[in-house]
């Protein structure tokens, strides 16, 4: 677990109620909370704007495309 600042990272051991922070190794998309089971929590989706731009993006190599796939699907 570390915290998130710009391109920086600082290992943590644990996070509180507003930190930024990311996770590696658990699949999960961006945004998604993490509580205690015994908590029942429903969050309102974020607001994305529409876009102004449009932009095609695709892995480097042809291997990676599953990886690439995958991991644009989460956001």
């Amino acid at each position: 677990m570390v915290r998130m600042h710009s391109n920086n990272m600082e290992d943590i051991n644990e996070a509180g109620a507003g930190d930024i922070f990311a996770i590696f190794g658990v699949d999960c998309a961006s945004g998604e909370t993490f509580c205690d089971q015994s908590v029942n929590l429903t969050m309102q989706e974020m607001h994305v704007p529409e876009p102004v731009m449009s932009i095609t993006v695709k892995p480097k190599k042809a291997d990676q495309l599953e990886v690439f796939l995958k991991a644009l699907n989460r956001f």
